[in-house]
């Protein structure tokens, strides 16, 4: 588009010099967009014609490549033959000096490096001239700031910059072309040769670019033919340059300032916007860290309900942060911390309802969790304090109920140690309830040992008097007296009741029972005798035999006695009266019959005391007739006579086993027993309780027979 509404002309001149050798090249190139033209000239010794060829075909080649007006462009195209030159010298070192000049057919840029110079005329002058890297430019320079003359000609050469060299590049700015401008470049060996001011001169009267590249040619060759350096001119006329269609680049111009304003202000808005926000966000993180660390100073004092409350506030705050890895940080974060407060809040309540089991193995948890934060070891710290004291409350529970069961079991010194190890433990959590439960544990061991103490000394108390009353009935029993032998026995029983031992009472009443047995068979018995007496008696009357007759009334008599029966006795004293009477009568007939000249036999009854109804007494068995109350049973009120020190211990067993085989009608075993008690007698000499002895077994025999 810009080359087809626009004509930009090319002509160039080239001469090779005197030596027949032209070391200058040139070379343009004409794109849609951009217009490229490079005049380079050699200096190498073999004319330079490499050289300048070179460079003009790398920087053109760089700019076809990537074209453009950019100050950095062309220093890359020139840096580009540069490079190229420093490659190739291989033989000899290449040099030369380039001027690239680029447009976009409304504007011009060149750039240069070493001694090729442009001019740019417009309206019979030149409106801009391009400088040089040689000495004899700098000398100008100073020289034109002086108001002095120019520097030598000889130092045109002598430069500062070239490709090949140090290669430095100077690139213009961006100069506006207009119809009719003329660009023209030119070597050295040209503008060394023709001043400004000619130059200017043959462009005041120019009627074409190519009269004017004429005349500028024989200005070139005139003067001396000797030591022409060869030189290249090239011209550039501007017929025609793009025109911008300015007013739409106006429009664009506001257009764009227009929307550079509304960006602006959009951008300031945005700015602060982003800065209100900024700082909302940094309020936010700032109260969202302030509820955490609140939470976190509540967890390290175990207060997990108000760490919860914290960390809830905190994750309610951070759901205003913007939707981004940050938030889900502190999401998670404080999601984490609410599962420990859940954790630690439970684990409490178990330690609080003492089930410490349970609540160790969740404070495990909590601990397990709280670990990947460093801002909670204080935490830590004080859960693996309660976890301690979870394991010293489980034993503690152990230990209750270790002494509770001892206490059940009635093992009260251990139940009463265990309690108070578990008292010290008590003091040791720090549980006033748990420690006045314990207490009270104690005091309740103590009062029912101290009790039980008591109990065991009344016991033995009882346990003498029981010894003593059955002592008393065992010598009763042998002295014949059931009857308090009865009244002994019911006092053993009843103190066995109040003992609540029931089996001793159950077998004390077996005893009486088998007392009050033999006692109703004595008095059978005794009975019998009575009437075998009695009849007796009255045999002894009919006879004739009157001491015969009152001694069996005297026997009668003691016998109904010792049963209490009244009746007999007063009819036993009747006859006893009436005999004497009848035998008092006789004496007074026969009164000079001495008492000496009776016979022995006759006293009592004329019946010998040694052996007076021994038979018969023999056969009545304990209390029976013929025997006083003092020697119907063995031993009597006098068994300890003759026997000492373990011998008295055996006789008391063998009477109490005789007694209880007799209570329950075991008549085998008491006979055996009997025999036992017999066998001490004899052993102690005590004949005459052997003999009563016999009398009882004889009675036990004849019980068997009859139960059999």
């Amino acid at each position: 588009m810009r080359k087809l509404n626009s004509q930009f002309i090319t002509t160039f001149v080239s001469e090779a010099g005197l030596d027949g050798q032209n070391g200058t090249y040139y070379g343009f190139v004409e794109m849609d967009r951009y217009y490229c033209m490079a005049v380079a000239q050699g200096y190498d010794a073999d004319g330079g014609f490499d050289s300048a060829k070179l460079a003009v075909d790398a920087a053109m080649e760089a700019f076809v490549q990537n074209p453009g007006m950019g100050a950095g462009r062309i220093r890359g195209c020139l840096k580009r033959a540069h490079r190229r030159l420093k490659e190739q010298s291989v033989r000899i070192r290449l040099k030369a000096g380039i001027l690239l000049l680029v447009s976009d057919y409304t504007r011009f840029r060149y750039g240069v490096c070493g001694n090729v110079m442009l001019y740019a005329f417009r309206n019979a002058g030149a409106y801009h001239q391009s400088s040089t890297h040689t000495v004899y430019q700098a000398m100008a320079d100073k020289q034109r700031q002086s108001g002095g003359e120019l520097g030598p000609k000889e130092e045109t050469r002598n430069l500062y910059h070239y490709l090949g060299g140090t290669g430095g590049v100077t690139v213009s700015g961006k100069i506006r072309l207009e119809d009719g401008d003329v660009l023209l470049a030119v070597t050295e060996g040209f503008w060394n040769r023709v001043s400004r001011v000619e130059i200017l001169d043959a462009y005041e009267s120019i009627q074409s670019v190519e009269e004017f590249l004429g005349d500028l040619q024989e200005l070139y060759l005139r003067g001396s033919t000797e030591d022409i350096p060869c030189c290249c001119l090239a011209a550039v006329d501007i017929k025609k340059a793009y025109r911008e269609n300015t007013a739409l680049k106006k429009k664009v111009w506001m257009w764009s300032l227009i929307v550079l304003v509304i960006l602006a202000v959009g951008g300031i808005l945005l700015s602060v916007y982003i800065r209100v926000k900024r700082r909302r966000q940094q309020e936010i993180r700032d109260t969202v860290s302030v509820y955490e660390d609140t939470g976190d100073q509540y967890m390290g004092k175990l207060n997990s309900s108000l760490a919860k409350q914290e960390y809830e506030k905190a994750a309610q705050e951070s759901k205003k942060l913007d939707k981004n890895q940050e938030r889900l940080d502190w999401e998670r974060l404080l999601s984490e911390k609410i599962t420990i407060c859940v954790m630690a809040e439970d684990a409490g309540k178990s330690y609080e309802a003492r089930d410490y089991a349970a609540a160790r193995d969740e404070y495990g948890e909590a601990l397990k969790a709280a670990g990947n934060y460093e801002e909670l070891l204080p935490f830590v710290s004080s859960v693996e304090q309660r976890q301690k004291l979870a394991g010293t409350g489980m034993e503690i529970d152990n230990l209750l109920e270790s002494a509770a069961l001892k206490e059940a079991a009635g093992d009260l010194e251990t139940a009463g140690i265990l309690y108070k190890r578990a008292e010290a433990m008590v003091r040791i959590v720090d549980d006033g309830e748990r420690l006045k439960e314990v207490q009270l544990a104690l005091l309740r061991v103590k009062e029912q040992a101290d009790l039980e103490a008591k109990e065991e000394r009344a016991l033995a108390r009882d346990e003498v008097i029981i010894e003593a009353d059955k002592a008393a009935a065992l010598d009763a029993i042998l002295a014949g007296d059931f009857d308090t032998a009865l009244a002994q026995y019911t006092k053993v029983r009843d103190a066995y009741i109040a003992m609540e031992d029931n089996e001793k009472a159950e077998e004390t009443t077996q005893i009486m029972l088998s007392l009050q047995k033999q006692a109703r068979e004595m008095e059978q018995m005794a009975e019998e005798a009575v009437d075998q007496g009695k009849a007796a008696a009255l045999d002894a009357l009919v006879a004739g035999d009157l001491e015969a007759a009152l001694g069996l009334y005297e026997d009668m008599l003691e016998t109904c006695v010792e049963t209490g029966d009244e009746a007999g006795a007063n009819e036993a004293r009747a006859m006893i009266a009436s005999l004497k009477e009848q035998m008092d009568a006789p004496k007074e007939d026969d009164g000079d019959k001495k008492p000496e000249d009776k016979k022995p036999e006759e006293t009592k009854g004329g019946q010998p005391e040694t052996e007076g109804a021994g038979e018969d007494a023999g056969a009545s068995g304990p209390g029976g007739p013929g025997n006083s109350g003092s020697s119907s049973a063995p031993g009597g009120k006098n068994r300890w006579e003759g026997i000492e020190g373990n011998g008295q211990q055996l006789f008391d067993q063998c009477l109490d086993e005789a007694l209880r085989a007799t209570a329950r009608q075991d008549y085998e075993s008491a006979i055996r027993a009997y025999r036992e008690i017999e066998n001490l007698y004899n052993r102690y000499g005590n004949s005459e309780t052997t003999v009563r002895t016999d009398v009882i077994i004889e009675r036990l025999n004849k019980l068997m027979e009859e139960g059999n």
